[in-house]
């Protein structure tokens, strides 16, 4: 479900915070790629076990399940690796604004569990380790396309998917035997449940209490995106308006949603109760659903729309491994080292199967999503989710994305609260307006090479104070390069 944190409207599956460093340009050029050789040859020079060393570790793992895969990966690891001494500490959010902090005295934890988008972000500030020299092509291979291309910017592969996830479609089989094969099939199901009486709404959405994840599904339908090749919004295309005229009709046209609902609790509260066909969501809440559906509780694809023959695409990103830099965690290369085994032991087979069996987590290896295929028996609804994850859009893991969930907040409330004078096109207007806003506001370019800002920048000084951005000083070069910043 769409939440906050901070302050910040975030996906349930990432609690974003756009981590973005500040440049001082103050070396010279050659002294940088003096010191960048340096930390190189270092690394690469550190092949074997070190003798000794320790690492700090944050992790994210939800209590339960991932918490219990967890652990069990970590004894694996350290019985495999007893010099190397794990301080780990847990509980710690996704897309946390403290990592930034820590970057700037140098404190950042060795390895980080935290979410491709905002992987991206930390990754572009400079915090964190290009793996690609450490990485070979035979090893991220392994992985499923989508799911690596999340944790991969202008070619750097700068993290390791643990799992993969998205939103499906939820259906009560109590009142919709069969799932819908199309768009239209869907909403005359949602009109049917909805005719049942007043107690009944079909498709329940909640579109101006949530912050746009579930509703990036529908761009795409309509061959539409969020941002272009280049990073520039793209909302107010003709493509992203007929996606708000299609959701919108749901409350408008056809009544099996309605204006008002406060949160997406509300629409869970009609889907517990059997009073609602559908509910748009992601594994994270199956097994609420399980409790209060059981037997009736089926999951299908979000059907293609019959209007353009295309797809709807849900947002499909993943929780991974990051490796802090020299200059964020004063990492030495043997800490580098033994982070990346840390890694490669924390996103393994044995891992994420764990992971699997014990929470629920779809695997990103290619191997373990075909031993789950092949025996779907701790998942009864696995078949929906793999149809699922044959269409589904790459999570934007540049900054730029983190500007656009309170600028769909405003735009979609605006539309549902004042709809007798303000249009679907209005609402997307507002939407691209409020993006580019506040992209000038914070001087964040329109291109997905990364945001590098000037401690003069505008708007700087009240965002380091809301830490939001990082107060860092960094080398000024090119982040497609694996060339570590240093202090």
């Amino acid at each position: 479900m769409d939440t906050t944190q901070g302050g910040t409207p975030v996906p349930p599956r990432s609690k974003l915070t756009l981590v973005i460093a500040i440049v001082v340009v103050v070396v010279v050029v050659t002294s940088a790629v003096a010191v960048a050789l340096y930390y190189q040859g270092q690394g690469q020079k550190t092949s074997s076990t070190p003798q000794k060393v320790t690492i700090s570790v944050w992790d994210s793992s939800a209590s339960g399940g991932e918490s219990t895969a967890f652990n069990t990966s970590v004894a694996l690891f350290e019985a495999q690796y007893s010099n190397i001494t794990l301080d780990i500490t847990r509980g710690v959010a996704v897309g946390s604004s403290t990592y930034a902090t820590d970057a700037t005295s140098h404190t950042a934890p060795n390895v980080y569990r935290d979410s491709s988008d905002n992987g991206g972000a930390l990754y572009s500030a400079g915090l964190v380790v290009n793996l690609t020299p450490y990485l070979s092509s035979s090893y991220t291979g392994n992985f499923t396309g989508g799911t690596i291309s999340d944790w991969t910017l202008k070619g750097a592969q700068y993290g390791v998917p643990v799992n993969t996830n998205g939103i499906a479609l939820y259906y009560n089989k109590l009142l919709v035997p069969n799932p819908p094969n199309n768009t239209y099939q869907m909403i005359q199901d949602a009109l049917n449940v909805t005719h049942k009486g007043a107690s009944y709404l079909g498709l329940p959405y909640a579109i101006g209490a949530t912050y746009g994840y579930r509703f990036a599904t529908w761009y795409p339908a309509f061959g539409g995106e969020l941002f272009n090749a280049s990073g520039y919004p793209e909302l107010n295309s003709s493509h992203d308006i007929s996606a708000m005229s299609f959701v919108w009709n749901w409350t408008k046209a056809y009544g099996i949603d309605k204006a008002g609902l406060s949160s997406e609790l509300d629409e869970q509260t009609y889907f517990e109760g059997n009073y609602s066909a559908f509910m748009l969501d992601g594994p994270w809440d199956q097994s609420t659903y399980m409790k209060y559906l059981g037997s009736n509780l089926g999951v299908t694809a979000i059907p293609y729309d019959n209007q353009t023959g295309m797809w709807p695409q849900p947002l499909w990103g993943s929780i991974g491994y990051l490796v802090s830099d020299h200059a964020s965690s004063g990492a030495s290369s043997a800490q580098i080292w033994a982070s990346i085994q840390f890694v490669k032991a924390m996103t393994n087979y044995t891992a994420q199967l764990n992971l699997f069996n014990g929470a629920g987590d779809f695997p990103s290896l290619k191997s373990v999503g075909s031993y789950i295929s092949a025996n779907p028996g701790n998942d009864p609804l696995i078949s929906g989710w793999i149809a699922q994850e044959q269409h589904t859009q790459k999570f934007p893991n540049i900054p730029q994305m983190a500007f656009y969930w309170n600028a769909f907040h405003i735009g979609a409330s605006n539309l549902e609260q004042n709809s007798t004078t303000v249009t679907p096109t209005d609402a997307m207007n507002q939407i691209e307006s409020e993006i580019i806003s506040a992209l000038n506001t914070n001087n964040v370019p329109y291109d997905s090479y990364g945001v590098f800002l000037t401690s003069n920048s505008p708007g700087v000084s009240e965002l380091v104070s809301a830490g939001v951005y990082a107060n860092s000083v960094y080398v000024a070069v090119p982040n497609k390069q694996f060339i570590p910043p240093f202090y």
